[in-house]
């Protein structure tokens, strides 16, 4: 048998430094620089001069935090919630609105500068904000049992360990109110050790909760959490193999543009309200959306984008991977045919395997609108330019695949003709995005 030599790891040296940090990056975390080596400083902000210790060396960058702060920043702000030094939700707290979107906006324009390869005029930041707190209409809740006590809310940072949550300033009220009284009510489930995890979704038509357990749950279990359901207005569903309506209406609906949108527990909606309104008015305004428009929605869903579209223009076409989502788009526009003025046709086809191609990229469009998941849309964009639209809005949930399928548009001859941050997520070092790109010429 041979033995192979593995050298040992290198150990940090616990160093303590001092610094000042010039920026933020696109995390949240503040930059400083000491002897020409990059330091990525954990919860220090720009202008502030704070002791430092390493809690990671590599050759060309370091991490570290902060022991001791000399000054505080006029951008540091106090977090409103009271779990903000355990829970890993949202990180981001102590920074001041203005400086989070300021610190987002610049990392995109600098990553589009840089993958893209494009100059950028240094305007004013276009960003499209609402509330900073009580904004999410859905989340999912863990549920953990350690030593007999149920444990309800959210992972810690950098741990799997649950914190309980009683409170969550994210969410929204009625979320929040509910946060108490459910924890109570799962504390008397008898099976504690078959639940999973909940899912409490908000929205116009009312509360949902999908409750996901590994084990049918018992007679008198499931008598409790339907009582629970009634007395606070809730649609129930248990969710073992399959999902299961138990108490309450099932028609679940949101409203954009006074359209009623209606979707299942378990598709995909945006969890701010506000924004995603503000990003469907932003994308009309952009596409500047006419009566003689044809428009090709790509990555459609149930019509989040298409339906405000189709009571203005001419047609749309809408495309989408998943077919339970487009039938739910085809009978949203049959429940608003009294708003939708549009011919209108969806189809499931995914959009990454360019041999499904053929069933939309055959037609002319006037003006495209895509909002891909966070993959992009690499290969849709490829057909995209064989279309050859005047000006197209793409809508992002990551910089990166964004950056990269630009950089494929701008080889074809589009300019970036204007970009926004869309505060979906405010606390938290997510970053979303939208562009309107136009054809040169």
């Amino acid at each position: 048998m041979v033995n192979f030599y593995t050298p040992a790891k290198k150990k940090l040296v616990s160093q303590k430094l001092t610094v000042t940090v010039t920026k933020l990056d696109a995390f949240g975390q503040g930059v400083a620089n000491h002897n020409g080596k990059t330091i990525f400083v954990k919860s220090a902000l720009p202008d502030e001069t704070v002791d430092i210790q390493l809690t990671e060396d590599k050759k060309n960058y370091a991490k570290a935090k902060v022991i001791k702060y000399h000054n505080y920043s006029h951008q540091r702000v106090k977090p409103q919630c009271q779990y903000y030094t355990k829970c890993g939700g949202c990180e981001l707290q102590h920074i001041s609105s203005t400086l989070q979107q300021q610190a987002k906006y610049e990392a995109l324009i600098k990553l589009l500068q840089k993958e893209a390869g494009v100059l950028l005029e240094d305007n004013l930041p276009n960003i499209i904000a609402d509330q900073p707190y009580h904004y999410r209409r859905r989340a999912r809740l863990s549920i953990n049992l350690v030593k007999g006590e149920l444990f309800v809310g959210f992972r810690q940072s950098e741990s799997n360990q649950i914190v309980n949550i009683e409170n969550c300033p994210i969410l929204v009220k009625q979320l929040n109110d509910l946060l108490i009284p459910l924890q109570s009510c799962l504390r008397q489930i008898k099976q504690k050790k078959t639940l999973g995890h909940i899912e409490l979704i908000a929205v116009d038509s009312g509360i949902i909760l999908v409750l996901r357990h590994t084990l049918p749950l018992s007679e008198l279990d499931s008598q409790l959490l339907i009582q629970f359901a009634e007395v606070h207005n809730i649609s129930l569903y248990f969710h073992g193999d399959k999902l299961v309506h138990v108490f309450g209406t099932k028609e679940h609906y949101y409203l954009v543009n006074q359209l009623k949108l209606t979707f299942s527990p378990l598709d995909f909606i945006q969890v701010n309200s506000r924004i995603n309104q503000k990003m469907i008015d932003k994308a009309l305004e952009w596409l500047d959306v006419s009566s003689n428009d044809k428009i090709l929605d790509l990555f459609c869903g149930m019509g989040n984008f298409s339906l405000p579209m189709a009571t203005i223009c001419q047609s749309v076409t809408g495309i989408e991977g998943v077919e339970a989502l487009v039938e739910k788009a085809k009978f949203n526009t049959k429940l608003n045919k009294d708003k939708v003025k549009a011919k209108t046709q969806f189809f499931t086809c995914n959009l990454e395997d360019k041999q499904q191609s053929s069933l939309w990229n055959q037609i002319i469009y006037d003006k495209i609108l895509l909002d891909p998941a966070k993959a992009g849309a690499y290969n849709a964009s490829a057909e995209i330019v064989k279309i050859s639209p005047s000006k197209l809005v793409y809508i992002s949930c990551n910089p990166a695949t964004l950056a990269r399928d630009c950089k494929l548009f701008i080889e074809e001859g589009y300019n970036i003709a204007k970009i926004a941050i869309l505060d979906m997520f405010p606390q938290t070092k997510h970053i979303e995005s939208m562009l309107m790109l136009t054809k040169s010429g």
